[in-house]
């Protein structure tokens, strides 16, 4: 898994004894050591073994010591010495000993004082660094630690770029580097940076510090780099009604779209938030800053001109002229025609707290070229593992042979890009390690066979042999219907808003998706061939993952009623009566599941104590009575039963690049079923239970593919793209 054992414990390295290991990222451990000629506890930073003999690691990691030996301030950790120990090179630095700000945050949001405290150390260490042309590109709270006397140091200089070297090809033209949480817009979109896209990390920052949330969070790291691109910033006041206005616009400020528009140093940054802090009960704030204020209107291309308010929900993929639409990854932006009728099936909101800021965009035909490949971020994974334990989100790097390795701990995911200029590049999520990316000519990797004949042929695994999915083809997110035997694919919806997330009814006569067909995302059926399309749901709230109950007299689905962010679940009738809540908490329940003995309902949800986890849990039909499956640490998701109701398959990020795990139905007996070298998701039984389709990105694009269901025999089933394939019965 891509981190060394602890055989090291105890060993002299140089004049350094290894005491004990305190941290791992994806390729690296670092020690506490004691110095003996100096008397004091250091830190060790050691490469695996197992890449002592790859020159593009070996690189990357010397490139650390070359990038922070240029660097020489108070509040940057200092590199004291650097060398080789059996062949693996190490780099000494200075041992913080009260963690990080990643650490403080596990406890809940961090007081007004101490969040400002922070950013006024860090802040010139920011601006000293860009003096220097060096950009971090990485800033995060996991990289910034803390001494006991309370001083804040900026750490994992790895991924940083000297300005310089933008446009040098020995690094990489446009590869766009950074964590998914905490990149810019820009970073997003793989153009050339500068110090203010590291302010923009920090603005993502102070807002996590004050909130104990990130204001871009979602199910995947695609949807959340689109985030950053398109969605303006939830108020930090929702999450934490004490954030005080004043420095709520400071926060806006610091996370503008456009560059030009934020502080222009981490200085001036953090004056006007000392000042915001010294004008609280003094100034009436009446006119909060608002993100996008600069944008000029989007045109009316198509559709009615609509508001999107600052909820956690994006429109993707913009391209020249400024149209926008909805992609069905993750958690989309809502949109709400203002001459749309309302014909609502009882799902009534609450008093719903909207933001003030408001964005009117216009809601056109999908988008298409440029950005859009870039923003669907998934275009040039290649083949690769390595592990990591530094941070939940996503780290990606390159091998010498251009192939790009991902994984976690946590389970986010490397998501690369592809430019508007078509250039395959790397989207490399932050190792902490210096930047060697594959040139724009790297070749895709591909283990599998598209036109390998499958052992499940000929309708085996399901009475009809076929499968439904979504893909996004022809600038358009549709509906197909893919025979197994033939390997013939039927296009079943072609409309101009996004359709996914399809599921044929047990009788096979009625077909369930998303769309957001009317401005936002309600819940539609149709016939299976994909005509007669008409509404379950309609309302102004975001209505996702549907799903059938066994008898088909039901559907169950997921809908954030609250506006906050926060998901519960409901049923309703397939012509849209009798709507239902069924489940509701504080968390982001998704993915519901019924089991085929109509006993119990399976869901993701979030964990109780930590709202950056998700768990597998069971609702038991008809009751109140919930029980978490899964409190492994990670982000389990996407749960679905098999056949016989025995078993239940799931996804666990943090075993490897989004492993297909499976369970017992009552939780036990957790494994690994397949771990491949791509991101895998939606994975569903077969319904005699002896095949499971799924997606996986390992060739640089979402592909659905299929597998024996002991993980064994697996094969590609698509080439032109394809998402979450449910089976028809």
């Amino acid at each position: 898994m891509g981190c060394m054992s602890d055989d090291l414990i105890g060993k002299q390295i140089g004049g350094y004894e290894i005491l004990d290991a305190i941290g791992r990222g994806g390729m690296a451990t670092v020690y506490r050591a004691r110095q003996s000629s100096m008397n004091r506890s250091v830190a060790l930073k050691v490469l695996p073994r197992q890449y002592i003999n790859d020159e593009t690691y070996m690189q990357r990691f010397v490139r650390e010591v070359e990038i922070v030996s240029q660097l020489e301030h108070r509040n940057i950790v200092p590199v004291h010495d650097y060398g080789e120990y059996d062949g693996q090179p190490y780099i000494v630095m200075r041992y913080m000993t009260a963690g990080s700000v990643d650490d403080l945050l596990k406890h809940g949001p961090l007081p007004l004082d101490k969040v400002l405290d922070i950013v006024e150390q860090i802040t010139p260490a920011l601006d000293y660094a860009h003096s220097k042309n060096v950009l971090h590109r990485d800033l995060k709270p996991s990289n910034i630690l803390l001494d006991d006397d309370g001083g804040a140091y900026i750490t994992d200089f790895g991924i940083a770029r000297i300005l310089d070297e933008q446009h040098t090809a020995g690094i990489t033209t446009q590869g766009v580097v950074g964590t998914p949480s905490y990149m810019s817009p820009e970073q997003a979109q793989g153009h050339d940076l500068d110090g203010r896209s590291d302010l923009y990390s920090l603005g993502i920052m102070i807002f996590e510090m004050l909130t104990a949330r990130r204001p871009f969070e979602s199910d995947t790291p695609y949807s959340i780099a689109v985030m950053q691109v398109m969605t303006p910033p939830p108020s930090p006041r929702v999450f934490n009604p004490e954030v005080p206005p004043q420095v709520e616009n400071v926060i806006f400020k610091a996370l503008e779209k456009k560059r030009e528009n934020r502080y222009p140093t981490g200085v001036q940054l953090s004056q006007a938030m000392k000042e915001a802090v010294a004008n609280i009960g003094k100034l009436e704030v009446t006119q909060p800053h608002q993100p996008f204020a600069s944008r000029t209107p989007p045109q009316i291309v198509s559709q009615p001109r609509v508001s999107v308010s600052t909820s956690s929900r994006q429109p993707t993929r913009p391209t020249p002229p400024p149209q926008y639409t909805f992609s069905p990854y993750g958690t989309q932006s809502s949109a709400q025609s203002a001459a749309r009728p309302s014909t609502r099936t009882g799902l009534q909101p609450p008093q719903k707290r909207r933001s003030n800021l408001w964005l009117s965009i216009a809601f056109g035909g999908l988008i298409g070229c440029g950005l859009l490949a870039l923003l669907v971020i998934a275009i040039v994974f290649v083949i690769g593992t390595i592990s990591s334990q530094d941070s939940p989100e996503s780290e990606l790097l390159a091998t010498p042979e251009d192939n790009i390795v991902a994984t976690d701990e946590n389970g986010s995911l490397a998501t690369p890009a592809i430019t508007d200029s078509a250039a395959q590049n790397a989207l490399d999520l932050a190792d902490g390690f210096p930047t060697i990316l594959p040139s724009p000519t790297a070749n895709v990797v591909d283990d599998h066979d598209v036109t390998a004949p499958l052992s499940a042929a000929s309708g085996a695994g399901s009475q009809s042999g076929a499968l439904l999915f979504f893909a996004e083809r022809d600038n358009n997110f549709d509906i197909y219907r893919l025979d197994l035997a033939t390997r013939e694919e039927v296009r079943l919806t072609s409309h101009p808003a996004s359709d996914s997330y399809p599921m044929m009814s047990p009788d096979g006569t009625q077909m369930v998706f998303q769309s957001n067909r009317d401005g936002d995302f309600d819940i539609y059926i149709a016939d299976p061939d994909g005509g007669n399309v008409r509404p379950v749901t309609d309302n102004d709230f975001f209505d996702r993952l549907a799903s059938w109950s066994p008898d088909g007299n039901w559907i169950i689905f997921s809908s954030d009623i609250r506006n906050d962010g926060t998901f519960d679940l409901f049923r309703v009738r397939p012509d849209g009566t009798n709507l239902q809540r069924i489940y509701s908490d504080a968390h982001r329940n998704s993915h519901p599941r019924w089991s085929s003995d109509n006993r119990y309902i399976v869901f993701t949800g979030g964990d109780a104590d930590d709202a950056q986890t998700w768990d597998v849990k069971r609702l038991e039909v008809g009751s109140d009575r919930v029980e978490n499956l899964t409190d492994n640490d990670e982000k389990d998701w996407s749960p679905a039963f098999s056949p016989d109701g025995k078993q239940i398959i799931f996804l666990q990020p943090g075993l490897g690049n989004a492993s297909i795990a499976v369970m017992d139905v009552d939780g036990g007996n957790q494994r690994v079923l397949f771990d491949g070298p791509g991101y895998e998701w939606g994975a569903n039984f077969s319904p005699d239970g002896r095949f499971i389709a799924f997606t996986s990105d390992e060739t640089g694009q979402e592909e659905l593919y299929l597998m024996e269901a002991d993980g064994s025999n697996v094969q590609r089933l698509t080439s032109n793209g394809g998402s979450y394939p449910t089976w028809v019965n």
